[in-house]
């Protein structure tokens, strides 16, 4: 029959051998599957960090502009929220790692040694208390073979009472040494867990707070940001107001706030012509949306705009136009020809050219904003205020090109950076006139071409007027641009203030006064 005793014993070795052989084992890898988590979460952190100072950067470019300066300002908040965030992130780290992970690291290690010291001591004491209790039990048997075999067993009387009360006293000594023991394991099993469970609890208060404080971030800041970015049509104030003043025709300089932001932020280097539309400023994308502009798209839509205007016009100025001078007869728009779309084309020095530079006057803008050339020799580059000289009669892709004032230099620039001068009366009326030309009146039309009124529809671009000389030089364009080639043009023109109509000229190559002469476009 098994007692209480051998059961208890078992199971006192059973509680040893199981945290010995399973407890500990699975908290190693309880620990390394914490180093594991704790490495990734770092990871995390390291690249929260690049992601929120990109979105500071965001905040950046937004606060520099006037139309998101209020955006730029909801992003910077969402980057200190999420700063603040991060950093409790890392304090819970740090007591992951040191208040979880190195102290169980720890008492694993410290652990193996006691256990094995505490169950070879059970052990030895079991064994110890065991075999007294033998020893007493086997002399008394022996006793009692004594007193049988006597003739006077009394006298083994008292003695064999010592023995059984020996017996039994240490017979209970061993049963409570062993329910002690069994206690003692137990204890032991349950105190490794619950410094488990401590430890977790010590990190679990940490991400409590981490997760409480961004709660309590995001739940103030939340409503706040949403608000902002609501309504994606409504402009702040400041913008609007520089909108107003260029949408009312304002031509005054910008405000020094408006100035510091392009300065700052809004200049451009080395864009490339012709790759893709030109973005147009922060400042000036709301103007753009108001303003009532037409858009021509090509040359075969001016030629076909210059016609239907001069056929409107044609009876209001007919009765006007005999005051004038009927002497020289005015020769007819030149026909819409496709675009050519190879990359040698070049703007053609002929006739068939004047029919898009033959407004009245040159047209002048001024400099808006800042723009920097870089090392392509093709830019026009320019300072806040300069003023440039239309050399083309339109923009391509957001590009025109122009002469500036300042240093005569020639090139390619951002349209959207500068702003029209509107020309005075007196200009409306200016014939350009070359040097060493005459023209072959063999071939000259016999009607008018009646002079466009001062409102004229169309943008302003299109009022340049500027024919090349035999003696200018012709610069390259840059690849990036195979629609255009740069034409030099003289830096001196001859415009006369006069009600005489534009004498047709011929190109460079026709001889002067030559009866042959077409009188549109020849190449002799």
């Amino acid at each position: 029959m098994v007692t209480a005793a051998v059961v208890l014993t078992k199971a006192v070795l059973f509680l040893f051998q199981s945290i010995m052989e399973q407890f500990n084992p699975c908290l190693r890898n309880f620990v390394a599957m914490g180093k594991t988590y704790e490495k990734a979460l770092s990871s995390v952190t390291f690249a929260a960090k690049g992601y929120f100072d990109a979105l500071v950067r965001m905040g950046e470019l937004a606060s520099e502009s006037h139309g998101s300066k209020d955006l730029g300002d909801v992003l910077f908040q969402m980057a200190e929220v999420h700063r603040q965030i991060q950093m409790q992130l890392e304090d819970m780290l740090k007591s992951f790692h040191n208040e979880l992970l190195t102290e169980l690291e720890k008492k694993v290690e410290l652990d193996v040694r006691y256990l094995n010291a505490a169950l070879k001591k059970y052990q030895m004491e079991h064994k110890s208390k065991g075999e007294s209790l033998e020893k007493c039990q086997a002399e008394l048997k022996k006793l009692r073979r004594k007193s049988q075999g006597s003739k006077n067993p009394s006298k083994y009387g008292d003695k064999e009472m010592q023995y059984v009360e020996t017996i039994s006293s240490k017979q209970n000594e061993l049963d409570n040494y062993i329910s002690e023991s069994y206690k003692n394991a137990l204890s032991e099993e349950r105190r490794r867990y619950c410094f488990l469970v401590d430890r977790q609890c010590a990190a679990a208060k940490t991400s409590n707070t981490y997760h409480t404080k961004g709660r309590d971030l995001l739940t103030q800041k939340i409503p706040l940001w949403q608000q902002a970015c609501a309504d994606p049509n409504k402009l702040p104030e400041r913008a609007m107001l520089l909108a107003q003043q260029m949408g009312s025709g304002a031509t005054g300089t910008l405000g020094p706030s408006v100035h510091h932001t392009s300065k700052s932020s809004l200049t451009i280097s080395d864009p490339i012509p012709g790759a893709k539309p030109l973005p147009v400023p922060p400042e000036l994308a709301a103007l753009m949306g108001s303003q009532q502009t037409v858009r021509v798209h090509g040359g075969e839509d001016y030629h076909r705009w210059m016609e239907t205007r001069a056929a409107h016009e044609k009876p209001a100025h007919r009765h006007g136009g005999e005051t004038f001078s009927n002497t020289l007869p005015v020769r007819k728009v030149a026909p819409v020809k496709p675009k050519n779309t190879l990359e040698t084309q070049t703007l053609p020095r002929s006739s068939s050219m004047a029919a898009g530079l033959e407004r009245n006057g040159r047209t002048r803008v001024q400099a808006l904003f800042s723009h920097a050339a870089g090392d392509n020799s093709t830019l026009l580059s320019f300072t806040e205020g300069d003023i440039i000289t239309l050399l083309v009669p339109e923009a391509r892709d957001g590009w025109h090109y122009g002469e500036n004032e300042k240093n005569r230099m020639r090139g390619w620039f951002p349209f959207s950076y500068t702003r029209l001068i509107p020309e005075p009366d007196s200009n409306k009326l200016h014939v350009s006139l070359q040097h060493s030309r005459s023209s072959s009146t063999g071939n000259l039309l016999e009607r008018e071409m009646a002079l466009p009124t001062p409102d004229y529809g169309m943008p302003t671009r299109f009022l340049t007027q500027q024919q090349s000389t035999p003696h200018s030089r012709q610069r390259p364009y840059s690849v990036a641009m195979p629609g255009f080639s740069q034409v030099g043009y003289a830096h001196t023109h001859t415009h006369t203030h006069t009600h005489i109509l534009p004498i047709l000229n011929c190109s460079s190559q026709c001889s002067i006064g030559s009866s042959h002469c077409s009188g549109s476009g020849c190449t002799q």
